[in-house]
């Protein structure tokens, strides 16, 4: 084995608050919507598909009023991600640091475009030796790619 292929959000941060804050506020904006969305809604829906995230969490909408509602939350968390970030698990750069000695480290993201670039600002991965997203919009699904 010569490289570790890590997964971003739940692996090696959680970014589930900043995404719950934005998401809240972009809610609060919309008269179709009422409901408050908790961490917990949001942590049953992690790692799925955008489409299927807003199925699971908007039922209720059409599909083009789901589909616009989370391009506004989509944006909104990007910016706040951008900010905030989220919280590094402990010990995650130490460990990162001692792998990288060692092996070649990969970051796997489906994430936005603006997810990944300021996480890895934040963790300060300079010593990855490359970071890779596979993006849900090429067709890249993390689930088919790496199953």
């Amino acid at each position: 084995m010569d490289s570790i292929i890590f997964d971003l959000d739940g692996t090696l941060w959680d970014s589930v608050d900043t995404v719950a804050s934005s998401w809240k506020r972009t809610i609060a904006g919309n008269n179709q919507v009422d409901r408050t969305l908790t961490r917990e809604d949001l942590e049953s829906v992690m790692g799925l598909q955008m489409d299927e995230i807003s199925q699971r969490l908007f039922p209720d909408l059409e599909t083009a009023e789901r589909q616009q509602l989370l391009e506004d939350c989509c944006r909104i968390e990007n910016d706040d991600i951008e900010k905030e970030g989220g919280v590094l698990y402990d010990h995650v750069e130490d460990v990162l640091k001692q792998l990288s000695k060692k092996y070649k480290l990969f970051i796997v993201s489906n994430c936005r475009t603006a997810t990944l670039k300021p996480s890895t600002s934040i963790i300060s991965l300079k010593s990855t030796s490359m970071i890779t997203k596979i993006r849900e919009e090429l067709g890249f699904l993390k689930e088919k790619t790496f199953s």
